[in-house]
């Protein structure tokens, strides 16, 4: 990977990111050479802290993976008045788009500082160094181990085919693993198989010393989140009695409470203060300065609107419509990401909440025929008070129809949709906005490696990529 360790290379070590979206721009004197990087545990947190950065930076997290989730499937929309995710909408992109070499560089640039992070705190481990400083160093090697796992997730998700017994030998993207990939190694992409497998060591590797970290700290992965990512990644592989279990052992240590008051649950959302539903959540401030690179910039000037497809989906009663702006027609907009009254830009971002786990295990249950998946998807569906729970229905393709459509309803602009689609293989119809999609079916299709990284490494694109793509 030529091109992203190329980059890295002078900047890689970097621990504070503080009032820059792009280290690239970093002066190089901003940056620790290798031999002096770690000395303390205060070196190794403060490259936690860096990592964390990365993963909420617009280019990964804090706005192109969540809001790719949603555009690229049938949730919004983009009129085009600012050109931006206009190619993710209209699948017009290319080997050359900004938005997907974002991704795989950021997804990348994570995994590298995680790698260095884990390796130099295994090091001052093996040293005579304070009990206190031994603690710490284990809780961040642990959060560095599920942000890795994390990222491969992610990075597999968008640049390869969708976990199945037919796809798993296929092309997944390349596993950084123990060492970090010098600049100008050659290297080769595992499969998809392979790169689930890192996952799930990723996450057993995490899971020896995640318990010391707080477990009500929603803004830093811990035991609860831990669990969380470990049941949505047992669920793309149809592991359904291991989503089940995760996410189950997510509910149970979370301690938390599903908002039930339409009032609380609409204002929720426009508060940066952790909520009983938060499970992992990238926090932002007034301070981080996000302007024109937030999510909340794109579903607002931006013109990003939900489609009138997911509008229809909701009941009159339906607490959820309350997070629908004004508008009519297809001009309705989005609120989760509409920010503070002070500060319209800003708004956490939540990577996993409880109604996520509920709906696991009532998908989990329901494919494997058990009757009481029923419960579990009622207790988020009754956010429309004129359902009752006798009107779901229990035949399994009628079920699993009905919790495909409440994932939907619950879980809109926190950027799930496109990936359900392709791990379900279910066939798309884009209603509303200005750019229809007909009986698509997204699980065949896999965004092209990005260019430069083909051209710099010689890696193998994704053959025929284009093919797949929405007539």
């Amino acid at each position: 990977m030529k091109h992203i360790f190329k980059l890295l290379i002078a900047s890689v070590l970097l621990i504070s990111f503080a009032g820059c979206d792009d280290f690239l721009s970093f002066d190089p004197s901003g940056a620790l050479g290798e031999d002096a990087a770690f000395t303390r545990a205060k070196d190794i947190e403060n490259a936690l802290n860096g990592a964390y950065y990365t993963l909420g930076t617009y280019r990964l997290y804090g706005r192109d993976v969540v809001a790719l989730g949603d555009i690229a499937a049938d949730n919004a929309w983009m009129t085009g008045s600012s050109g931006h995710f206009d190619q993710i909408y209209k699948y017009t992109v290319n080997t050359d788009s900004g938005d997907l070499l974002d991704i795989w560089s950021y997804g990348y640039y994570l995994l590298d500082r995680c790698t260095r992070l884990i390796k130099a705190g295994n090091e001052m481990l093996a040293t005579d160094i304070s009990d206190k400083d031994k603690t710490s160093i284990k809780k961040s090697i642990a959060q560095a181990y599920a942000l890795k796992a994390l990222s491969h997730f992610t990075l597999v998700n968008i640049f390869g085919l969708p976990y199945s017994e037919a796809n798993k030998g296929s092309l997944g993207v390349v596993i950084i693993d123990e060492e970090v990939v010098p600049a100008f190694s050659d290297v080769s992409r595992s499969t998809v198989e392979q790169v689930y497998a890192q996952i799930l060591k990723e996450i057993s590797l995490a899971r020896q010393n995640i318990q010391l970290t707080d477990k009500k700290d929603v803004f830093h992965f811990n035991e609860v989140s831990l669990f969380a990512l470990e049941a949505r990644v047992k669920l793309y592989m149809k592991d359904y009695a291991g989503a089940i279990s995760a996410a189950k052992d997510a509910i149970a240590k979370r301690e938390g409470a599903l908002v039930m008051n339409a009032d609380s649950y609409v204002n929720m959302w426009f508060d940066i203060v952790a909520t009983s539903e938060d499970i992992f959540t990238i926090g932002k401030t007034v301070d981080s300065n996000l302007s024109s690179n937030s999510l909340n910039t794109l579903y607002g000037s931006y013109n990003g609107k939900a489609t009138s497809g997911l509008i229809n989906i909701f009941e009159k009663k339906d607490m959820r419509l309350g997070l629908f702006g004004d508008g009519t027609g297809e001009q309705i907009r989005a609120l989760k990401f509409d920010g503070l009254s002070s500060s319209r830009a800003t708004s956490n971002i939540p990577v996993f909440r409880l109604p996520e786990m509920y709906l696991i295990i009532a998908e989990s249950k329901a494919q494997l025929g058990e009757s009481d998946a029923v419960d579990y998807v009622y207790e988020i569906a009754k956010r429309n008070p004129d359902l009752d729970k006798s009107e779901i229905p229990t035949g399994k393709d009628a079920l699993l129809r009905f919790i495909s459509i409440e994932r939907r309803r619950e879980l809109f602009q926190e950027g799930h949709r496109w990936y359900d689609l392709r791990r379900t293989g279910e066939i798309m119809t884009r209603e509303g906005g200005n750019f229809v999609i007909s009986n698509w079916d997204a699980s065949k299709f896999v965004y092209p490696i990005p260019a430069k990284e083909v051209n710099a490494s010689g890696l193998q694109q994704n053959d025929g990529w284009n093919n797949a793509l929405p007539k």
